[in-house]
């Protein structure tokens, strides 16, 4: 059984990342203030994640920074003036991180619950 997590912000979010080496990164720090608990919370909100996905997925993101739990909720929320402001700020390779989390996470956390 194949288990596909392909929401449109997660595919939105990924093709914003994919365009992200045509912008500048800039040295900006952004103001981001999200928590795992926003980022539980927005994956609940805006997935079909069974019970406890999101809330994994949540705890998963304290090992991300400030900056890509901000993009991670941003995305989940269809925020894209926000998913655009901080692709401008994270640095490229962080981005990867965040893209391959949104991807890696949900299924991650669906295997241990």
């Amino acid at each position: 059984m194949t288990l596909s997590f392909s929401t449109p912000a997660i595919t939105a979010a990924i093709t914003a990342l994919l365009l992200s080496g045509l912008i500048a990164v800039g040295s900006a720090p952004a103001s981001a203030n999200d928590t795992p608990e926003d980022v539980a919370i927005a994956c609940e909100e805006n997935s079909n994640s069974p019970e406890g996905v999101c809330e994994c997925v949540g705890a998963q993101s304290a090992e991300l920074t400030e900056d890509q739990r901000a993009f991670y909720v941003a995305a989940m929320n269809k925020n894209d003036a926000e998913t655009t402001r901080l692709r401008g700020v994270i640095p490229p390779m962080e981005l990867i991180d965040v893209a391959t989390f949104m991807r890696v996470a949900p299924t991650d956390c669906l295997t241990k619950n």
